[in-house]
């Protein structure tokens, strides 16, 4: 839990579940186990409950079921996105839909596929996010992209022009509106894609022993 570091009220998390990981090969990268038991969109949407947010809503895709049944026992709610082949942004407005809808104040974007996300990454972008109410809140690593990002009410009308497999960041430089960045560091840029991240990732675990 973030206890009583600063963050937005009203807010929730969104994890990113729903992609088909073609890069992994034939596996569904999030339902791989970093150890007996832990399947990887476990323990991240583990890391997003650390938050201490509002609902956690997990936006699945491909091999729904499996998914969902990944979680079972975890406090999360399921939005589905049919057009997960479409790209990434289909269940970023998926699920930044259902949160909004349900009165929240804006959502924490998180991906299904970053298991060892720093609770210091979410309490940085959450602080600021306080501070700057109106802006998008990216966190960074050495000037690049990372997570999470935070994704205010106010802008959803960005949120539904996104297409693709493009992120809010795209649209942010199209459109000049104002975006922070926030730095992360490392583990907050660290995400499975191949079967050699699996495997660090595995290595990861077992020497950490969580």
């Amino acid at each position: 839990m973030l206890g009583r570091s600063k963050r937005p009220e009203k807010a929730a998390a969104v994890v990113l579940a729903a992609g088909r990981s073609t890069r992994m090969g034939a596996d569904n990268k999030l339902l791989l186990q970093l150890e007996p038991g832990v399947p990887v969109v476990c323990r991240a949407v583990e890391v997003g409950l650390s938050a201490g947010l509002g609902p956690v809503y997990v936006v699945t895709g491909h091999q729904a079921g499996e998914v969902r049944t990944a979680l079972n026992g975890l406090d999360c709610r399921f939005v589905h996105n049919p057009d997960y082949a479409g790209g990434l942004s289909g269940s970023i407005r998926a699920g930044f839909r259902e949160a909004i809808g349900k009165g929240a104040s804006g959502v924490l974007v998180l991906l299904g596929d970053m298991p060892f996300l720093p609770v210091g990454a979410i309490t940085a972008v959450l602080s600021t996010a306080v501070d700057m109410p109106d802006r998008i809140v990216q966190g960074v690593h050495d000037g690049k992209p990372a997570h999470p990002v935070w994704l205010p009410a106010g802008v959803a009308e960005l949120v539904e022009k996104l297409d693709g497999d493009r992120g809010v960041r795209s649209l942010v430089a199209e459109t000049g509106k104002g975006m922070v960045s926030v730095e992360v560091g490392i583990d907050a840029a660290f995400d499975l894609d191949t079967p050699a991240d699996f495997a660090a990732a595995q290595a990861r675990t077992v020497k950490s022993g969580n």
